[in-house]
């Protein structure tokens, strides 16, 4: 798990003054520090306008992530760690009650926890990620200096967290039959157009207006961004000639495949908008 040097110091100094604490207490500690090393190396590096994680940790140490961006939404190479769960690909809920949490982080925290009976013991941001929000727990600030120089986590891969049967099914798959995963290649072997850019800005723009529709608006531009992505992916694989540049295609294409229907689902009658 990736650590700040600063965040490591001020670690070592708590535990060491909860020495002689009780055992249960002692977890409780253990749980909370690397719930907040997961929160600080999940914040590391964002660049996109609007887009933040927030954690939360339970009373039975259950560690809960959720961010800004559409559901099941998680950058490219960004990996979760097992015991990790992320809010809005609970796919225990039904999409639309993760649509209610669409752009709202805390919000998906919270809403996860009732949903599964669970108590929050805190909730883990920045500062400026809690300025509009009161997570009805303790708050638990992330410093400038506790995120680290590297946000890099061993974990599952973005397609593992949202869709593990068919992660497992392409990991299982050797490279020479990588093609009959795929679909028919088109007649016309012309790259398609890469309007990605221009989706994506769309798609952030409802995230600079503070009105209750701006959640309809993201997730419909997040589908067509989505179905942008499947169609860039799709022609990656085709055309890649090295296997685990193919693999990786066929991860991407297979991802946003179920990020499209998830957010549609979601989404409702604004899906047809």
């Amino acid at each position: 798990m990736p650590v700040s040097t600063a965040r490591m110091e001020r670690d070592a100094i708590a535990s060491a003054s909860a020495g002689g604490a009780m055992n249960r207490k002692k977890n409780g500690n253990a749980a909370l520090i690397t719930a907040r090393r997961i929160a600080a190396a999940l914040n590391i590096g964002v660049s996109d306008f609007g887009f933040y994680w927030v954690t939360g940790l339970t009373a039975d140490g259950s560690i809960v992530v959720a961010n800004s961006y559409g559901l099941a939404y998680i950058p490219e190479g960004v990996n979760l760690p097992a015991h990790v769960t992320m809010a809005t690909a609970d796919e225990t809920l039904p999409p639309q009650e993760r649509a209610k949490w669409a752009t709202y982080p805390i919000l998906a925290i919270q809403g996860w926890a009732q949903a599964h009976g669970q108590k929050l013991r805190a909730v883990i941001a920045t500062e400026e990620q809690f300025a509009s929000f009161d997570p009805g727990t303790a708050k638990i600030v992330l410093r400038p200096d506790d995120i680290p120089e590297s946000g890099q986590m061993e974990g599952r891969c973005r397609l593992e967290v949202i869709a593990p049967s068919a992660a497992a099914r392409l990991a299982s798959v050797p490279n020479a039959d990588l093609t009959e995963l795929l679909p028919p290649a088109p007649a016309n072997t012309a790259a398609p157009e890469d309007k990605s850019n221009v989706l994506w800005f769309e798609l952030i723009k409802p995230l600079m207006s503070t009105s209750p529709e701006r959640v309809g608006v993201h997730l419909q531009a997040f589908i067509n961004y989505a179905e942008h992505a499947q169609e860039q992916a799709l022609y990656r694989a085709h055309t890649a000639v090295d296997a685990e540049v193919q693999r990786a295609a066929i991860a991407d294409w297979v991802y946003w495949q179920h990020l499209s229907v998830l957010m549609w689902e979601a989404s409702g009658a604004d899906a047809s908008v």
